[in-house]
């Protein structure tokens, strides 16, 4: 029996400056959280590692980060567990100016097997336990047009009783884009029919689905990355080979994190601060990472009365980090505008250049005067275009 440890988008060193004095500690808890990986796959005996890119949030990590990663991968190494990794969207360098991908020296140590070609497969054959494997790999491309398939014409090296691909993009209509960004289309999924297992990576959220006898596996993250995450579940999945598939998701514990959205109309408008705070401590976790998000719209009278000195306070005593997202529109209700003409470019431009002519003579004046018709001209041909 084969066993392969498959996990990915770590974003160790994750760089994050509203953290402020809580980034290390954050990044400790990230950092803990892919250590599980390493510590599954040496408990239970794996035979494979792969890790489908985003190891790193950055191309150049901090040292201490590049340290942890080549201690854990001697340890699998160590333990006769072979790894591989590959290049992901925040880590892969565009050209030669950006240098290699922080993985580069995990390759120099003979810790990994590095998938280091973002144009082309790189392959690595390999048997264990009398099983025949194929791993070909490809980091991302950075310089692909948004859509643009990384796979399109292109077929996947295989030939073994077991063929394994590993990359690191999102596939139309299986793991939709995030956003206009290269992208695997399903027809080239169904063109390399000989792979059997897509070891898949980007897309922060688990995900397994089959494409014909294709398996496509995003493990997803083992830590939750922003708030829009903060539903996801995280963790890895574990695949056992023998003559078939059978596959695994182990869970890890995220640091809680929580998004609550507050409009205006479940608020107490002769206690805005009252509702707001209630929220705060009902919601709230000394170990957790808290995001409010004010919606809706109230008078302006009512939003000045909003205490967001007391919200933050009071949200960053009973939580790990807390922020507060401010999108309540104010409204004119209770006052009284009077209107104006606004900001009217044309006629600024006018009046300055009027005044320049009225206090010039003779030729300066003629100057003054094609100046304007210049300007005016220039301004009514960028309006319009």
């Amino acid at each position: 029996m084969v066993r392969i440890v498959i996990t990915g988008d770590s974003h160790l060193n994750l760089y994050n400056q509203k953290l402020g004095s809580r980034l290390a500690k954050r990044r400790a808890r990230i950092g803990a959280a892919w250590w599980q990986t390493i510590q599954y796959a040496i408990e239970n005996k794996a035979d494979i590692y792969i890790h489908t890119g985003d190891l790193f949030d950055q191309l150049s990590p901090r040292n201490p980060p590049r340290a942890r990663v080549v201690e854990g991968f001697k340890e699998l190494s160590d333990a006769g567990v072979e790894a591989f990794i590959l290049a992901g969207n925040h880590e892969a360098p565009s050209s030669e100016m950006d240098g290699a991908s922080p993985h580069a020296v995990l390759a120099e140590a003979g810790l990994a097997k590095v998938f280091d070609l973002y144009t082309d497969f790189k392959q690595y054959n390999l048997t264990v336990d009398g099983v025949d494997i194929s791993i070909a790999g490809m980091s991302y491309n950075r310089n692909l047009n948004p859509r643009e398939d990384p796979l399109e014409d292109r077929m996947i090296p295989a030939g073994a009783e077991l063929n394994i691909a590993v990359l690191h993009y999102s596939i139309e209509g299986i793991a939709p884009p995030i956003w206009e960004e290269p992208s695997i289309k399903r027809s080239s999924i169904e063109a390399n029919s000989d792979i059997q297992l897509y070891a898949m990576g980007h897309i922060h959220q688990h995900h397994e689905t089959k494409v014909n006898d294709s398996h496509i596996l995003y493990p997803g993250g083992t830590e939750r990355y922003n708030f829009g995450e903060c539903d996801k579940e995280t963790g890895f999945i574990v695949v056992d080979y023998d003559s078939e598939l059978d596959i695994r998701y182990i869970p890890t514990e995220p640091q809680p994190m929580k998004q609550v959205k507050l409009h205006t109309s479940h608020m107490d408008h002769g206690d805005i601060n009252g509702s707001i705070s209630s929220v705060i401590e009902e919601i709230s976790h000394e170990d957790g990472l808290f995001q409010l998000v004010l919606e809706g719209s109230i008078p302006f009278q009512l939003y000045t009365e909003i205490d967001f000195t007391a919200i933050y306070t009071l949200g960053g005593s009973l939580n790990f980090y807390f922020e507060c997202v401010d999108t309540i529109q104010p409204t004119g209700e209770g006052f009284d505008f009077t209107p104006s003409e606004g900001l009217n470019p044309r006629k600024r431009l006018e009046e300055t250049a009027m005044e320049a002519i009225s206090k010039s003579q003779g030729e300066e004046q003629k100057i003054w005067q094609q100046a304007m018709d210049y300007a005016l001209n220039y301004y009514l041909k960028e309006k319009d275009g």
